[in-house]
């Protein structure tokens, strides 16, 4: 679907190069003064992004460099846990207000900062639910902010194509874990094969088989056997891959668990699926250790993470022979080159050749 981001070094974060005009990436060291406000407004260009998930609401902000390529400025998140309002596959009028106080909260921000329009998308959180629409127009009317639904494919590529970025897996697997669905794109050469959207994710599991905050045995069982059922129905490749991507809170959670427990540097991107394995199991004892990971790791997904383990490590299984890559790019980064990158491109081409 968006094959031209494709094209580049991959080089850290430079897979925008060539979208902004020309001119404003090769400019002479004496250019004329139009030229130097031109640069000096792509330097401070800046993007907002919300993404509007099943577990959490996220505000990310980002500077376009003059190359084209992009700086996170900041990020920061709401655990509005919408999945928890779905009731009867709807989300609930609570439901709906608490996504609007997290947006009207990020719009004030943005205010303060002098960022006018934030690009608002939504995933499972606004997909997977009766009332989509009703929920959109609601959001609309009561803080001004228009969310787009992504539908599950555009998802799984966008994350794909974001944590790129970072990365460079053209042949292989990615996947994304969040909290009310889980991604899965198979690539070759760099062309996507298949891209789909399973509706589990790490929160809606929980919801769906943990009655505390803890797991019981026979809740751990209904886990795996829900898992499995939906992998087993799942459009997966037929042979594992030697290398796959994750992307998302889950797998960065779990990177950061299996970094601690086997003294490497935070820095660490890479795990095999037997670490990832072992690490699952450990989470699964539910013992002080396993507690005390997660406490140190990610304490705002104390309830989730270990559903979203067990996701993960029965996926990584299917999918991985050799190595797990985790990205800390992904569907955000794929969403502002998608919406706000190619609309500034074509809005700045379209001045340029009007002045020609």
């Amino acid at each position: 679907m968006f094959p031209f981001i494709l094209s580049g070094s991959g080089r850290k974060h430079n897979r925008f190069a060539g979208i902004l005009p020309a001119r404003l990436l090769n400019l002479p060291a004496l250019g004329i003064l139009k030229e130097k406000l031109l640069l000096w407004e792509a330097i401070f260009l800046k993007y907002a992004i919300i993404d509007l998930g099943s577990n959490t609401i996220r505000l990310s902000v980002y500077r376009i460099l003059p190359e084209g390529s992009y700086e996170l400025l900041f990020s920061k998140k709401e655990t509005a846990g919408l999945a928890n309002y779905i009731r009867s596959n709807e989300l609930s009028k609570t439901g709906i207000r608490r996504a609007c106080g997290a947006l009207t909260s990020f719009r004030e921000l943005l205010r303060q900062l002098r960022i006018g329009e934030a690009h608002v998308f939504a995933t499972a959180s606004l997909r997977n639910i009766r009332n989509t629409e009703e929920a959109v127009q609601t959001i609309r009317q009561t803080t001004g902010i228009d969310v787009e639904v992504l539908s599950g494919r555009t998802e799984a590529e966008l994350g794909y194509y974001g944590a790129m970025q970072t990365l460079d897996l053209k042949t292989g697997a990615m996947f994304d874990i969040g909290g009310g669905s889980t991604e899965i794109v198979e690539v070759k050469n760099g062309t996507i094969l298949r891209a789909q959207s399973l509706p589990v994710g790490s929160l809606n599991l929980f919801k769906r088989c943990v009655s505390g905050i803890w797991a019981t045995r026979k809740e751990l069982r209904a886990l795996q056997e829900l898992t499995e059922k939906t992998l087993d129905a799942a459009n997966l490749p037929v042979k594992k891959a030697t290398c796959i991507c994750g992307i998302g809170g889950t797998a960065r959670a779990m990177l950061k668990i299996t970094n601690a427990c086997l003294d490497r540097p935070a820095a660490n991107r890479r795990m095999t699926p037997d670490e990832l394995h072992r690490i699952a199991k450990l989470l699964q004892k539910q013992d002080e250790r396993a507690r005390q990971l997660i406490l140190n790791a990610c304490p705002d997904r104390l309830h989730t993470l270990l559903p979203g383990s067990l996701l993960m490590d029965e996926l990584c299984g299917r999918l991985c022979e050799k190595e797990i890559v985790v990205s800390g790019s992904g569907v955000r980064e794929g969403y502002l080159y998608w919406k706000a990158l190619r609309k500034e491109a074509r809005k700045e081409n379209a001045e340029h050749e009007k002045e020609g």
